[in-house]
């Protein structure tokens, strides 16, 4: 059995199950950070910029495409206090989850693991993934959860304080008896490396 305690940089960035029985919980970008006040000038340079290089790009809002016009307005629809971090194509950002985590497991021959796991939409919708997925945070790991988060599309995101950009699973890992050999004594008759079995 694992056990797991949080602390919270606020009580809605505890990971959770979007639907019951899930094996992974979402995780929120935490952005507590209000933005510079000529915020929206910068981001309209940025787009500005990234259509000169991806002509064909659009925007997106929390995996979502928009069309309008940027403006206060809308991103205020979306984060009344603007507080939002950018992942233009190609780039690649760490992100603050909001939470610190305890991982400790009632069994001495295992070790409590938390694997961060790309979310499926965004990442075959959006190309936006985890950057070393499945990321390992490990019982010792003191600190803030980070999110290593990376955009292999064509399009601009834009994503807000709060918005679901991974999942969490909790594992336990066997600890294994490790031993130095001449030779392999686990190893049966098949011989070959990657791929000789066909694609």
């Amino acid at each position: 059995m694992i056990s797991v305690e949080y602390v919270l940089a606020e009580p809605e960035f505890r990971p959770a199950r979007a639907v019951d029985r899930a094996a992974a919980l979402d995780v929120r970008a935490y952005l507590p950070s209000a933005p510079t006040p000529n915020f929206l000038e910068s981001l309209q340079e940025i787009r500005a910029d990234f259509l000169q290089k991806y002509s064909t790009g659009s925007l997106y809002i929390n995996g979502k495409q928009v069309t309008e016009k940027l403006s206060i307005e809308l991103l205020q629809q979306h984060e009344s206090q603007l507080r939002f971090f950018i992942l233009a194509p190609g780039e690649q950002k760490i992100i603050n989850a909001g939470f610190k985590v305890g991982l400790s497991t009632d069994d001495p021959n295992k070790i409590a693991t938390m694997l961060v796991c790309p979310r499926s939409g965004l990442a075959c919708k959006n190309s936006i993934t985890v950057i070393n997925a499945p990321g390992i945070v490990d019982e010792h790991y003191p600190d803030w959860v980070g999110i290593g988060l990376v955009n292999h599309g064509k399009d601009l995101h834009l994503f807000s304080h709060g918005a679901r950009i991974a999942q969490v699973m909790y594992l336990e890992v066997c600890v294994a008896q490790e031993r130095i050999v001449a030779e392999l004594t686990t190893v049966g008759e098949r011989k070959g490396g990657f791929g000789h079995t066909g694609i």
